[in-house]
């Protein structure tokens, strides 16, 4: 296979009629996140603003699966920041768990038990792992039922597929998901890191 040596001014053109094609979904994503986000600024730890800016950066690309897995991390981070702090690196939560090896579940529920995130607080980012990350980072084979016909109602790696590609086939897709989770990231995480006292 022979490669091609593209020369600077075509790799321009290039991204010039990509900027062209993509720039009405940009300036719209843009604006939707811009007229929903806290303009004041809040203290997080550094890898976590790092995580924030790279999620708003995926949504605003329009990088969606992206965007979802970078919104959950932050909130992870936030959470594993805070116990970090509180219980000492390699320290252990009320369950039992180390800190770093406690999955993202078991963080929200900490938190949670020791009053640091609301109930409600709680149940978003539970919904935010378990309905819309979990089904892009587990993809699970079609599960057929007893009757041999596929159950296309729960996560596989074709409803995922058809949600990034086909949405209409599945009557949701990967972007809704997506601003779903910036949603929740931009009103969500400055709320939470006031809880932590920016730690």
């Amino acid at each position: 296979m022979e490669k091609i040596q593209w020369k600077d001014d075509e790799i321009k053109n290039l991204i010039l009629k990509g900027d062209e094609r993509s720039y009405n979904g940009r300036f719209e994503r843009l604006k939707s996140l811009l007229s929903i986000q806290d303009q004041r600024p809040f203290h997080v730890p550094a890898l976590v603003d790092e995580y924030y800016e790279e999620a708003r950066l995926c949504w605003y690309a329009g990088a969606f699966v992206a965007t979802i897995v970078m919104v959950q991390l932050s909130f992870e981070e936030l959470l594993r920041s805070h116990y970090r702090v509180a219980k000492g690196v390699g320290g252990k939560l009320n369950c039992g768990k180390k800190i770093d090896r406690a999955s993202f579940s078991d963080l929200i529920d900490e938190a949670y038990n020791d009053g640091w995130i609301s109930e409600e607080e709680a149940k978003l980012l539970h919904n935010l792992r378990k309905n819309i990350r979990n089904p892009y980072v587990h993809v699970k084979d079609i599960k057929v039922d007893s009757d041999g016909k596929p159950d296309l109602k729960r996560p596989n790696f074709f409803t995922q597929y058809l949600k990034i590609k086909g949405p209409e086939a599945v009557r949701s897709d990967a972007e809704n998901e997506a601003k779903k989770a910036i949603q929740l990231l931009v009103t969500l995480l400055p709320k939470m890191s006031s809880h932590f006292g920016g730690l």
